[in-house]
């Protein structure tokens, strides 16, 4: 079962030591989106990441809000 948790900064600790507490192999803990992000910069220093710049396409979406005035 995969399961995502909130955990407010104050019980993190708590949260960490019941963790500790079960047998070893009942939970595999993951850094929520670290790897992916990781990947994605690598990606995107590489240039291997089709990009697009934030301008562009704007003004047709500009285009279409103005004329729904």
């Amino acid at each position: 079962m995969t399961m995502i948790l909130n955990i407010d900064e104050k019980y993190i600790s708590k949260l960490e030591n019941f963790i500790a507490s079960l047998p070893e192999g009942a939970v595999e803990v993951k850094n929520s989106l670290d790897d992916e992000i990781t990947k994605r910069v690598l990606e995107y220093r590489s240039g291997k990441m089709k990009t697009t710049p934030f301008m562009n396409g704007l003004d047709s979406i500009r285009e279409k809000l103005v004329s729904q005035l």
